[in-house]
């Protein structure tokens, strides 16, 4: 039913916690499990000029070491794995890599917003993806 599972993650303790459907799903499919962090670029393009950069790379930073941490635990509980941080909205990079992708399930989990993304109040990430992608989604409630 799903060949591809796709896990969007912002780094959060709490956004962790969908991992763990995520490997059900992958684990039940016997399909291969995608994790994406997205770098925010609205969040660079609202830092000061000369902090641009040093923003950018702090984010970059943040979304590999996500997406590493989560593909570690996946990788130990036997699943395959395919990482990635693209840069961008994340509702749209979430979709977009979707389609890119084939991915046939998203897992997202209700909220876990941190740091700068938290300040700003840009909304919520999986409300937009919930309205706006024709897949099969599980949300996990990780409130």
């Amino acid at each position: 039913m799903y060949d591809s599972v796709l896990l969007p993650t912002d780094g959060s303790d709490n956004a962790s916690e969908a991992l763990e459907h995520a490997i059900g799903a992958a684990e039940a499919y016997d399909a291969e499990l995608h994790i994406a962090s997205i770098i925010d670029r609205r969040v660079v393009l609202a830092a000061e000029t000369d902090d641009k950069d040093e923003v950018q790379a702090e984010l970059a930073e943040e979304a590999e070491e996500a997406v590493s941490e989560l593909a570690e635990r996946a990788e130990d509980a036997g699943i395959d794995v395919t990482t990635a941080t693209p840069e961008g909205v994340p509702h749209r990079e979430i979709q977009t890599y979707a389609e890119s992708a084939g991915i046939d399930l998203l897992v997202l989990g209700t909220h876990g917003r941190t740091g700068r993304e938290k300040r700003l109040n840009l909304g919520s990430t999986t409300e937009r993806v919930v309205k706006a992608t024709d897949r099969p989604l599980l949300v996990v409630d990780i409130s």
